[in-house]
């Protein structure tokens, strides 16, 4: 598959990856938090819509975009970085227009970020033919 056309696939099926762990992340959220303090609370609603579905989605996009590519071609730290870049801003454009809450939900993105930009770092070694014998 050529890369004009792998890339776009890979951003598609990490966001729609991200998408669908984000909403059953919300919802499970709910469904425990229902557990606990009764069912029908709106505060847990608003914990799951706009803290932890925002989190999960980072995560899952950070963790999901890099893997992708990389089994299609070798990648660098390019990839995590782009894919947290966008996350990133599309988070933020999102709770901008809902009047924002903070930066607790970039933490477990930025923690794939730097996972993945170390995982992906280029291997230093010293080629043996190189390598004067004594």
């Amino acid at each position: 598959m050529p890369v004009y056309l792998a890339i776009p696939l890979v951003l598609l099926v990490s966001a729609v990856a991200a998408l669908t762990l984000a909403v059953l992340g919300g919802a499970t959220l709910v469904f425990l938090l229902g557990k606990i303090h009764g069912p029908g609370d709106l505060g847990d609603a608003m914990l799951a819509f706009f803290c932890a579905a925002p989190s999960i989605a980072v995560l899952v996009f950070v963790s999901c975009f890099p893997i992708l590519v990389n089994w299609h071609h070798d990648t660098s730290w390019l990839a995590p970085t782009f894919a947290f870049a966008l996350g990133a801003v599309l988070v933020w454009v999102w709770a901008h227009d809902f009047g924002g809450i903070g930066y607790a939900w970039y933490v477990p993105g930025t923690i794939a970020w730097l996972v993945s930009c170390w995982l992906l770092r280029p291997k230093l070694s010293s080629p043996s033919e190189h390598v004067i014998e004594a």
